[in-house]
């Protein structure tokens, strides 16, 4: 018999993994599969990465075989993972593979349909001329596009992971620099970045509804700094995913104590509505039909959402009776309040007619907002529930509808078993649904679409089942690292090819037909086009930060007994709102002499969250952060009013504050330099001939001698302005190609 033969033979006894009871040397080691069996083999090194990693076991006959990783025990896995290729090159090859994988499948299933519509007997003479139509453009969309040039990746990056364009000096540095890996080290810098941070601190603030006041319709008296601070904190640390996840699930306490408790607090009172937000947001699955019957379309009932819910019955988020009335150690909240009311009444501190100040009693009375854990479970059945599985407002015990079960006796809460069952490996969703959305990210499409309605199984449901399959095996190799997941992404030639221009079609969106073969073509978000426009005006757009989360703690960790006179407690109050203010990285408090034309030119993740209504980030889509995701990204005529008319464009983009508008004006070099400098900052590329050749006539500042030098430079600004107004109205500055 050949070894060939014996060795399949072997592969059939064992399931895949060699099974053999020869004598063997003594560095061999036991391997063990998952199902159980064992092998006597060398290690001689792994192959590939993510989900299509293999071993390479030696056996004692001196041939090698390969064994999928994924099939290994845990003890071997754990062993193998430590030699597994884990850097960003090696993973972005493995999906390139799968990627152009699909494309080509795609491509040769199209053909053959093409070729065999003429004989297509059920349909019309019409519907095969639509069909073919659709075929041929499916079948262009399937040729990958050309990768993209410098000018093009530069923009593209810094948008993705910066959240801005770059400035002229990053744009010159990244263009001049002939490092053959510059992309990759660019990449890097960028993730370890302030400007990721802000990046991905607007991504979550959409599908976590961070928002002033915290609550849904928000509270004015509490101070979402804490909260906000928080979540960027872990993005700047890189905190894994998993682990922010179940802090943001088991948090308790006050939110200037502990800040995660922020995403309990959004959905105050509505322990059912926090449980439909927390399925969406973290596993990709809208649940909330089952609140009121069974789900007409998938397998959720109505029982299954109120043992869900039951995880979190004993879960207040406010807390009650005379326990949450007592402040800091030092007697009722309610006298402390009267008391300190009559001092500043008797120091008349009050207005005329007033016998209280309102904002004490608002102001400490936020102590009642915090996450409890009580005794009792307060879950029922609704009154009218009218299935044969329980009665209406029968007590429900909780419980997993898909994957792990959970058992509570080794937890000190139920939500503590509930956080631990969302993101643990047995989950089937919550990794699935973390990689779809990072994916959605950075192509501008999802594998599976819509990204909050993942189906219960994915095989025949995603658009590339073993890409998507790959990237969750990816991100739990990685432990969760947002960061390196993100490395790994956009290192891909998938993701550096030039954007696809052909929009896909709704039916490709709905089936996962569209195959990547590059980025969408897609417009920049509100957040991305603000962003931009400040650095375009400011000349360090993260030099501006919104600390305030330690100088909250500290005044609400005042002891109201502690406040004897009128003029402490005056002062307690200017504490308390002061504490939110934009710092400078020196510590320097803003003020307006650091605004830009009257306004303030600061990142959006450090503004009001969100801004007001009638502010140019929520004109072109900034979420109001009461919906999950609630942003938008379409057209409208109030925004080109606003490009073309508005203030940030024709007084802010144009002043001769603006960082741009001062380098050229102040700068050295000619004009002919300066339209280089302005189309590199604003296009991140260099103009054509005939472009610069018409915004150097654009340039032309018409003056006169009698003119003051303040009058000169007024005009010149003016002129300077007028061709980065043109350059930010046009559709090359709006998309991200």
């Amino acid at each position: 018999m050949t070894t060939r033969t014996l060795k399949n033979l072997l592969f059939t006894l064992f399931g895949g993994l060699v099974l053999t009871t020869a004598s063997v040397q003594a560095e061999m080691r036991t391997w063990t599969s998952a199902d159980g069996k064992t092998l006597q083999a060398d290690f001689a090194g792994t192959a590939g990465a993510g989900a299509n990693a293999v071993v390479k076991l030696k056996l004692a006959d001196g041939s090698t075989i390969d064994y999928p990783v994924a099939k290994l025990s845990e003890a071997d896995r754990l062993f193998v993972k430590g030699n597994l290729p884990t850097d960003p090159a090696a993973l972005a090859s493995e999906i390139d593979k799968l990627v152009l994988n699909k494309l080509r499948e795609s491509y040769y299933g199209l053909r053959d349909e093409l070729a065999a519509l003429p004989q297509k007997a059920d349909l019309t003479p019409a519907e095969k001329v639509k069909r073919k139509e659709e075929i041929e453009k499916e079948m262009l969309m399937c040729v990958p596009n050309e990768p993209t040039n410098d000018n093009q990746f530069l923009r593209r990056i810094y948008l993705d992971v910066a959240g801005r364009i770059p400035t002229f000096d990053e744009a010159e540095a990244f263009l001049n620099d002939r490092a053959p890996n510059k992309r990759a080290l660019l990449i890097d810098k960028l993730l370890d970045s302030e400007g990721f941070v802000m990046r991905m601190y607007t991504y979550y603030a959409d599908i976590l509804r961070i928002r002033e006041g915290i609550t849904m319709m928000g509270n004015g008296d509490l101070k979402a700094d804490p909260y906000m601070e928080y979540i960027k904190a872990s993005i700047r640390e890189d905190k894994p995913y998993d682990v922010l996840v179940r802090e943001l699930l088991t948090a308790k306490g006050k939110v200037w104590e502990e800040p995660a408790v922020g995403y309990l607090i959004a959905d105050q009172g509505m322990r059912l509505c926090n449980l439909s937000n927390t399925f969406t947001i973290f596993m990709g699955t809208e649940i909330t039909c089952a609140q009121c019957h069974d789900h007409p379309f998938e397998e959720v009932y109505q029982m299954d959402f109120y043992k869900m819910a039951a995880f979190m019955g004993t879960t207040e988020t406010t807390a009650r009776g005379g326990d949450a009335m007592m402040m800091m150690g030092s007697g009722d909240y309610r006298a402390e309040i009267d008391r300190m009311n009559k001092v500043l009444l008797d120091a008349g501190k009050l207005r005329p007619n007033q016998t209280q100040d309102q904002d004490l009693g608002q102001w400490f009375g936020t102590h009642r907002t915090q996450v409890v854990d009580t005794e009792s479970n307060v879950v029922k059945l609704p009154h009218d529930y009218k299935y044969d599985d329980g009665e209406p407002e029968m007590k429900v015990d909780p419980g997993t509808y898909f994957g792990d079960k959970t058992d509570l006796s080794k937890y000190e809460t139920p939500r503590e078993a509930f956080a631990d069952w969302v993101v643990s490996p047995g989950n089937p969703r919550f990794t699935i649904n973390a990689v779809n959305r990072f994916w959605k990210m950075a192509f501008g499409l999802a594998q599976i679409e819509p990204v909050y309605n993942i189906p219960g199984h994915l095989d025949g449901q995603a658009q590339n089942y073993e890409l998507l399959t790959f990237l969750e095996e990816m991100m739990k190799d990685l432990d969760f690292s947002v960061k390196d997941f993100f490395r790994v992404i956009y290192n891909t030639a998938a993701y550096q090819r030039e954007a696809e221009t052909h929009t896909p079609s709704l039916t490709q969106v709905d089936k996962g037909t569209y195959h990547f073969p590059g980025p969408v073509l897609r417009r920049m978000t509100a957040e991305q086009i603000w962003d931009s426009l400040v650095a375009l005006t400011t000349a360090d757009p993260e030099s501006v930060v919104r600390r305030g989360a330690d100088e909250y703690k500290q005044v609400m960790s005042v002891d109201p007994a502690s406040l004897k006179t009128a003029d402490e407690i005056l002062k307690w109050k200017e504490d308390f709102r002061n504490a939110s203010k934009l710092q400078k990285y020196s510590g320097e408090v803003v003020s307006r002499e650091d605004n830009v034309g009257g306004a303030q030119m600061f990142r959006a993740s450090e503004l009001r969250q969100p801004m007001p209504a009638d502010h140019f980030l929520r004109m072109f889509g900034q979420s109001d952060k009461q919906l999950i995701e609630n942003q938008f990204t379409t057209g409208s005529a109030p925004q080109v009013m606003a490009l073309l008319n508005g203030s940030i464009t024709n007084a802010v983009l144009t002043s001769p504050d603006a960082y741009l508008i001062k380098e050229i004006a102040f700068g050295k070099g000619s004009k002919r330099d300066n339209v280089d400098k302005i189309f590199l900052s604003v296009l991140s590329r260099y103009p054509t001939a005939q472009e610069k050749t018409a915004a150097q006539s654009g340039m032309r500042a018409k003056t006169d001698r009698d003119m003051s030098e303040a009058e000169k430079l007024k005009i010149e600004a003016q002129a300077i302005g007028n061709v980065i107004w043109a350059l930010v109205n046009t559709r090359e500055f709006m998309f991200i190609q």
